[in-house]
């Protein structure tokens, strides 16, 4: 864990899939980003691997293709559909001005939503994977916060390879507020974990979060009022407006 700081550009073409664009619109495009990084050292190896101790800097640029397919009828608390993004970069990456290499990123994420009467299952899903050797903080893809591994704190969980699941059931309630759509009551179980190297992959290793929440669909965004657990992390009531 550390300090870092960031700055992306990219530019993109998209096209549109489907009549009138209903299948989703694919992207291609090119993207740079400079970083840099300063861990707060309590041990220069983390899984065997000798890590720097100071400040790290590196810039890459790279060709990125993605897809998005967003059939869902609400962005926050949705009743039905399904929404799918997907991206893919391969570059180059350069650190420290000194050493370069090839790099590959891929992201893909998953939400589906069934509703019965008043209650609904919203599945999510997500796999990530670079393969770059970890590079002063190790942070390429991480988990902890809100529905994000519930239980553990933002980014605790972090690693080139990642792989999570969230089942959510929330049921909407006949409440009017005048401040928001609707409120929702209900709850997340969530199951995930991110590795360094791809031969730690296990799924015995997967750890466990789960919520109790309230919600309510505002007009600024979606506004939570939880309780969150984890058998590893801790328990804990969370405050949040904006999505997890």
């Amino acid at each position: 864990i550390g300090k870092r700081r960031g700055l992306k550009v990219g530019a993109d073409v998209g096209w549109p899939l489907g009549l009138q664009g209903n299948i989703g619109e694919f992207r291609a495009g090119l993207v740079a980003w400079a970083r840099r990084a300063t861990p707060d050292i309590v041990s220069d190896r983390v899984a065997g691997l000798r890590l720097p101790t100071g400040t790290q800097r590196w810039r890459e640029a790279g060709l990125r293709l993605a897809f998005v397919s967003d059939q869902l009828d609400y962005a926050n608390f949705p009743s039905e559909g399904h929404r799918l993004r997907s991206e893919l970069i391969h570059g180059r990456l350069r650190e420290n001005s000194r050493t370069s290499r090839d790099f590959v990123r891929m992201d893909t994420q998953f939400t589906s939503a069934h509703t019965w009467d008043a209650h609904t299952l919203n599945f999510g899903l997500r796999l990530a994977l670079a393969n770059l050797v970890p590079i002063g903080a190790i942070d390429e893809f991480s988990l902890g916060g809100f529905q994000q591994l519930s239980g553990y704190r933002v980014g605790q969980v972090s690693g080139n390879y990642l792989a999570f699941g969230r089942l959510s059931y929330y049921q909407r309630m006949p409440w009017n507020v005048a401040v928001a759509r609707a409120l929702f009551l209900g709850g997340s179980l969530e199951l995930g974990n991110a590795w360094v190297r791809r031969t730690e992959i296990s799924g015995k290793r997967l750890r466990v979060g789960t919520s109790v929440f309230l919600g309510a669909d505002t007009g600024v965004g979606p506004f939570y009022l939880g309780l969150v657990h984890a058998p590893k992390g801790y328990t804990g009531l969370y405050l949040l407006l904006g999505r997890p």
